[in-house]
This record gives C-alpha cells, sequence and structure tokens, in this order.
C-alpha cells in the first residue's frame, strides 16, 4: 500500500469516528443539560432572589418609619404603608411582586410579607418560583429632642385672629411632643392640662423666639430669669445705666451689629433697642418713665435726624415707648416645662414689621450649647436631635425709621431685600455646619399676595438636614402641618 492510500484510509477512519460518537455526545449533552444549566442558573436566580430580599428589607423599614411618623391613627398607618410601596417600590422597581401586611399594636407597628421571585434558569429542574419573606417593627418614641419654635409676631398676624391659632397651633405642637395631646378634648389648647399633668417624655426640650421688628430677650439680658434668679451672665449692654424689674415683667429687645455677626452663633454682648418715639434722641430721656408727649413726624434722610415733632397724648406710654414693637412675648430658653411653654405663648400678640433673619439667628443661638443660653446638649451629642421649626406670615420687611439694626440710615441694611441676603446667609452658615440643626418653615399666606414667591423659594432654601418647607394658605392648614411636624419629630427607631 502506498503512502497515499495509508494518509486517506486514515482520514475516512477518522472522520467515521466522529460521526459515530459526535451522535453519541449529543445525547449525553442532552440529558445532562437540564442539570448543567440549572446548576448554572440555580446560583443566579438565588442571588438574585436573596437581591429582592435585601431590597424588600429595605423597603418595608423605610415605608413603616414614614407611616408611623405621619399618624397616630391605625387605618392611616396601614393606608400609607400601601401607598409608600405603590409609589416608590412598585414590582419592576423591588424585582418582585409584594402585598404588605401592616399591624398596629400601640406604638409598634409591624409590616411583613412575601415577596415571589419568578426564576429565570431554575425553571429547568422544575423551581419557577422562590418566596422571599421579610418583617420590621419600628416603635414611635420622642427621645433626645431639643427645638426651637421661632414665631412671627408681626403686626400682620393680627388678621383674622391668626395670632390665636399660632399660639393653637404652637401648644398643640407641644402637647403632641410631650404625649399629651389628645385630639377629641375641644378645650382650649392653651388651658387645658394644668400644672398637675406630668409630661410623658423626659427627652424633650422646647425653646420659644417671638420674633417681629426684634426678639425680646427679657430678663436674661440682664442677667436672670423669670422668676428674677440669677441666670448666667448678662449679655446686653446698658450704656444708659437704665433700671428694670428683674423677673418676668421685662421687655427689652436686642439691637443687632451690623458687623457679620448678625449671621452666626454668636454670644454677644448686644446693645439695647431703644425706639425713641418718645424723644428723638438716643439720650438717657428716652426711658419710659421720662421727658415729654412729644413724637418725631418726619425724619432727615441723610443723618436721620428729626425735622419736626408734635404733642401727642400717651406718647411716652409703653406702648409708643423705647420697645415699640419690641414683642410682647420675650423668649423662653429650651425647658421640659409643659406648663411654662403655655404660658408663654399664651403671651405672644401681633404687632411690628417682619425680620425673618433676626428670629432665626436667634433660634440658632436658643439651641447652641454655647453663651448667651446654654441649656442646649453638644452639636456633637449623637444622642440628641437639634430642630429649628419657623414660621412667617409675609414677607421680609425693613421698618422705617427704626428696627433691629437701629435708626435707618446709620447701618448698611439699606433695604428689605438685605434682610433677605441676611437670612439666606443665617441659614447656609448652619448648613455649613458638620452637624447643624434639622430646620422646618413654614410659609403662611393667610391673603393673597401676602408672600411673594421669592420668599417662598427663601425659606424652602432654609429648610435643611431633614426637614422642609411647608405653604399653608388658611389657619386651619397651619394648625394641621404643626401636628405633622411634631409627628415627624417623634425619634422613630426599628426595635427588631
Amino acid at each position: 500500500m502506498t503512502k497515499i492510500n495509508i494518509i486517506n484510509t486514515m482520514a475516512a477512519f477518522g472522520r467515521s469516528y466522529i460521526r459515530n460518537t459526535g451522535a453519541a455526545i449529543a445525547i449525553m449533552f442532552a440529558v445532562m443539560a437540564p442539570v448543567v444549566i440549572g446548576s448554572a442558573g440555580m446560583a443566579i436566580d438565588y442571588a438574585q432572589a436573596y437581591m429582592v430580599k435585601q431590597r424588600l428589607s429595605q423597603a418595608i423599614d423605610a415605608a413603616a418609619l414614614a407611616a408611623t411618623a405621619s399618624s397616630n391613627d391605625s387605618g392611616v398607618i396601614k393606608q400609607k404603608v400601601q401607598d409608600f410601596f405603590k409609589v416608590n417600590y412598585p414590582p419592576e422597581k423591588l424585582g418582585a411582586t409584594f402585598e404588605p401586611i401592616v399591624s398596629v399594636d400601640g406604638n409598634l407597628v409591624s409590616v411583613s410579607g412575601k415577596a415571589v421571585y419568578t426564576t429565570l434558569f431554575v425553571r429547568v429542574i422544575g423551581v419557577d418560583e422562590i418566596n422571599v419573606s421579610a418583617e420590621v417593627v419600628v416603635q414611635r418614641e420622642v427621645k433626645g429632642l431639643e427645638v426651637v419654635l421661632v414665631l412671627d409676631n408681626t403686626g400682620s398676624m393680627g388678621t383674622n385672629n391668626n395670632i390665636g391659632k399660632l399660639r393653637t397651633a404652637a401648644c398643640e405642637f407641644v402637647e403632641i411632643l410631650y404625649g399629651t395631646y389628645d385630639s377629641d378634648n375641644t378645650e382650649d389648647c392653651l388651658s387645658r392640662y394644668g400644672s398637675f399633668v406630668q409630661a410623658q417624655n423626659d427627652f424633650v426640650k422646647v425653646g420659644i423666639v417671638p420674633y417681629a421688628t426684634s426678639v425680646n430677650v427679657g430678663p436674661y439680658g440682664l442677667g436672670y430669669d423669670d422668676d428674677g434668679n440669677a441666670y448666667e451672665n448678662a449679655f446686653l449692654s446698658n450704656p444708659l445705666g437704665l433700671e428694670f424689674s428683674n423677673d418676668k415683667d421685662t421687655n427689652i429687645c436686642v439691637l443687632e451689629e451690623d458687623d457679620g455677626t448678625d449671621v452666626m452663633d454668636h454670644s454677644g454682648p448686644w446693645y439695647m433697642y431703644r425706639w425713641c418715639r418718645n424723644n428723638f434722641t438716643d439720650a438717657p430721656e428716652c426711658n419710659i418713665s421720662s421727658n415729654t408727649n412729644r413724637v418725631c413726624n418726619y425724619y432727615n434722610s441723610t443723618d436721620s435726624s428729626c425735622r419736626s415733632t408734635s404733642y401727642r397724648y400717651g406718647a411716652r406710654y409703653v406702648t409708643r415707648g423705647p420697645n415699640y414693637v419690641c414683642p410682647s412675648a420675650s423668649v423662653l430658653p429650651l425647658t421640659e416645662d409643659m406648663t411654662v411653654l403655655k404660658n408663654r405663648l399664651s403671651e405672644m400678640q401681633a404687632n411690628g414689621s417682619t425680620f425673618g433673619n433676626i428670629g432665626m439667628v436667634w433660634g440658632w443661638r436658643m439651641l447652641s450649647p454655647e453663651a448667651p443660653f446654654t441649656e442646649g446638649v453638644s452639636w456633637d451629642d449623637r444622642a440628641w436631635r437639634k430642630v429649628i421649626v419657623m414660621m412667617t406670615d409675609g414677607d421680609n420687611v425693613r421698618s422705617s425709621p427704626y428696627g433691629a439694626f437701629g435708626r435707618n440710615g446709620t447701618h448698611s441694611v439699606g433695604s428689605s431685600g438685605v434682610l433677605d441676603d441676611r437670612l439666606e446667609d443665617t441659614c447656609d452658615n448652619m448648613k455649613a455646619m458638620d452637624k447643624g440643626p434639622t430646620i422646618y418653615t413654614i410659609t403662611f399666606e393667610a391673603s393673597s399676595g401676602g408672600i411673594d414667591n421669592a420668599t417662598k423659594a427663601l425659606y424652602q432654601g432654609c429648610a435643611i438636614n431633614g426637614g422642609r418647607h411647608e405653604h399653608v394658605r388658611s389657619s386651619d392648614e397651619l394648625l394641621s402641618v404643626f401636628r405633622d411636624i411634631a409627628q415627624e419629630l417623634s425619634n422613630l427607631h426599628i426595635k427588631s
């Protein structure tokens, strides 16, 4: 046999072998394919199912926390969980279909359920679905919370007794935080639950900053508390040597410095606000206990000196004295006493112009553990949450001829727009803090055109660190939003 014949014979044998064994290999692959694919696919499908479980656990945690923060009503909580899943975790996002099961037992809210994951690979071995379950229990509890209410006491709040509605809204806010609120009790909030009612939470402190043309620091600026006892160090300068009573009846507003400290957590000292309507100078004679019943009618635009005066009966009365348009209610430092808080809220009256920047910065100073008020815990204390809730019913308005920075023409606050800039600077400075406060802002448009879009945007920008901005148009909405924020401030935690 020649070499060529040998080669041809071997090639023919190879082709015959491949034809004969190929069929066997194909049969073996057909038999083994489900096992091979199923084994590889099982890892993929179960990895996907695990991811669904992770998403599901996160989803029910978020849903339970959000729903529990929204209401005390079990029906509302259950519906909120359903709505939360429908909007935020549809099947295409979750990776499976899921129907939450919600139960409410007192302060405990349980959310559980099973998701069904449809397999892609292991169905070849008869596994079409994988059940994935998850459960969470959330407990509503208020603990470690410092809140300062910065409340608009300006003249426009006198319309339709909106100041009265604000007193009620703030009062209910306090009751919710202290666990004494009862929606079925129709008695006036400020008069119900006297001092015999014990607040149900020892880890809540609330402070109050009423504001208008300035902020009234009361006797605290002189180094005394409401009872006339020594309080820290005085932070008001009294260059005129004026005499004041050292108790809760003392009303002294603050004159802010136009040097950048007005947008900072600042320890002072400050000068006294002295709008001398009974005398047109800043001399000691502007003390309310002295001098004549004359007021200034016209001021020079260049140096703010008085051009002419006239006699006016009662000009030297306290309503037209050096503290004119100073809020009638003074600040109240952080306290755990619910009765004291209600009493201070009941003192709020509507009078003055809107210096929202001054209200906000004093809310910040009250939360701070540093002087002038030292009731607040350290900013670094992770066990406590610090919050400002600020409300206004109008645009910032620079009063004339005197305001929180003194007589116009003697400082750089030349327009109401500058007040907006100062408020924005204050909020930006709090944003820049490592552990700054959560801020909620409320704009209340009691009448059409009362608040412009720029003001709403300004307060929306101030709502930081988990807070939010709300715009309301009626006193009923005002009451509702204060209740909602108080409920949200409940320090929710996952129990299991």
